[in-house]
């Protein structure tokens, strides 16, 4: 089909946390206005869908049976073709500490795969945005399945190495503040545009204020892999709630995060909380979803079961706020987060055609990605010319 066309009418959740009704003019892959209700359709989602934005998962191992780090770029095209099945249109591939060598050429891999679909023309699924690194600069006390020989210190050569083998493509990058060296490897980052996490760290409070001093604009899976939020000694968390420069990442299936507290921590941050999965596909007889998570042999948790459709319905129940406003931490904060919120996160004139289209009980009908339907387009039909 066209990438020019009127979509709806439907309600439309902007992105924002409001919610209007109407029709959408896509023209050449980008939104070109917002319409109202009344008038002339091209394609109609069913009725009573809800038409958003598409959601961007900043924190994932990978998908199905496929993992970055072992599959490389094999699974940039298994990662994309799921995430449209769940109303995402963007994620970054992450790269887990492993081998130094291993991590370079997954992250090479990866970078070639993703800019070979993009060189196709049509896409076939949600875009992969870019490369994070999660480790190896880690604080070997809170590494969990990261293993502890792999880990290692931050040096500039190391820095600019994963920036090469990258291509260009590396968006952010997990690491532990009080690691050797990541004073200065942060300051790089930061002044090259890539977004620095703090994450698998021992810091408290003060250590993160300096962290955020030196760039550290967002926190990985918050409460996990980091000390306790202690009421007398407060973790690194404690600091980037505070700080309003910087978001905080929260795995939001129930089980890294209890809902209780998921329901404190958006009534502190609103729309500085980001939605993310940090699935990891049970690849390898040394894994197994228990409980809702994916567990190491010796149960240790190492990510996640969960998709992104099902971490907003969660974020709604548990935080007990309605579609238009959970949506928000899932599709402009992570835009925000990663610098893409010129492109990406709300609909508005002028920004990809990147939509999500959802039934009245929030599940995933169709994923459109430059304007063009990835997944479900058969929810998704051309009126007859009566009714037009």
């Amino acid at each position: 089909m066209s990438d020019t066309y009127i979509l709806g009418p439907a309600r439309i959740a902007l992105g924002d946390g409001s919610l209007t009704h109407g029709r959408i003019a896509v023209e050449r892959g980008r939104i070109a206005r917002i319409l109202s209700e009344d008038g002339h359709s091209d394609l109609q989602p069913p009725d009573g869908a809800l038409v958003a934005p598409g959601l961007i998962d900043v924190h994932t191992n990978g998908a199905d049976e496929f993992l970055f780090n072992r599959d490389q770029g094999n699974a940039v095209e298994v990662a994309s073709r799921a995430y449209a099945r769940q109303g995402a249109t963007g994620y970054l591939a992450g790269i887990m500490t492993a081998p130094w060598e291993s991590m370079m050429h997954a992250a090479a891999e990866v970078s070639e795969a993703a800019n070979e679909l993009v060189e196709k023309g049509d896409p076939i699924g949600a875009r992969c945005l870019g490369i994070h690194f999660e480790g190896p600069f880690l604080n070997p006390k809170f590494r969990r399945v990261h293993r502890g020989e792999w880990i290692l210190p931050a040096t500039m050569e190391r820095a600019q190495e994963m920036v090469e083998a990258c291509r260009g493509a590396l968006v952010l990058v997990t690491m532990a503040p009080e690691a050797d060296g990541v004073d200065e490897v942060a300051r790089f980052f930061y002044d090259q545009g890539i977004v620095c996490s703090a994450g698998h760290t021992a810091a408290h409070y003060r250590e993160g204020m300096l962290a955020i001093g030196l760039g550290f604009r967002t926190v990985t899976h918050a409460f996990n892999a980091m000390p306790p939020l202690d009421h007398r000694d407060p973790s690194i968390l404690a600091a980037f709630i505070q700080e309003s420069r910087t978001t905080v990442q929260l795995i939001c299936d129930g089980y890294h995060v209890s809902p209780p507290m998921v329901d404190l921590l958006y009534r502190t941050l609103h729309d500085r909380l980001v939605l993310t999965t940090d699935n990891m596909p049970p690849a390898g007889s040394g894994y197994r979803i228990e409980g809702g998570v994916v567990r190491a042999e010796d149960g240790t948790i190492a990510g996640s079961a969960l998709l992104m459709d099902q971490a907003v319905r969660n974020l709604m129940a548990y935080a007990d706020i309605p579609f238009e406003t959970a949506i928000v931490s899932a599709t402009r904060s992570p835009a925000r987060l990663l610098n893409l919120d010129r492109e990406l996160g709300t609909i508005e004139a002028g920004k990809r055609a990147d939509l999500s289209v959802w039934s009245d009980e929030y599940q995933v009908l169709a994923t459109i990605v430059g304007g063009l339907p990835v997944f479900g387009g058969a929810h998704l039909y051309w009126p007859s010319k009566a009714s037009a």
